[in-house]
């Protein structure tokens, strides 16, 4: 899932170096117990990836997220991304069926340690 950061509005307000370090960097939110079944550790560097492509994220494990949901906040910009891509590389162009509305907020993804 796609979020809003507390810090930035979609992909403004990067260039304030406060705000950026008030989130802690490019973080993938996830369950600790899903964490723990992928063999990734919180801080750790993961790649998420599905059909579309594939970013770097650190990892912030964290009950306020369901099992089976990760999180990312925020459209980093790619020079302060700790990969080459940001969750863009994820998401989908297509529109929704009724209304042609954006999909980009529920994408279909897995997760690895990076390496």
């Amino acid at each position: 899932m796609t979020a809003p950061s507390l810090f930035a509005l979609n992909a403004s307000f990067y260039e304030q170096e406060d705000l950026r370090d008030k989130q802690g960097g490019m973080l993938l939110l996830m369950n600790p117990g899903d964490a723990a079944r992928k063999g990734v550790v919180d801080g750790g560097r993961v790649v998420v990836w599905n059909d579309l492509g594939e970013a770097v994220f650190i990892l912030r494990a964290t009950e306020k997220v369901p099992s089976g949901v990760v999180v990312a906040e925020g459209v980093w910009w790619l020079e302060f991304s700790p990969g080459s891509r940001s969750v863009n590389a994820l998401t989908s162009q297509r529109l929704t069926d009724q209304g042609n509305g954006s999909t980009f907020y529920d994408n279909r993804v897995d997760v690895r340690g990076e390496g």
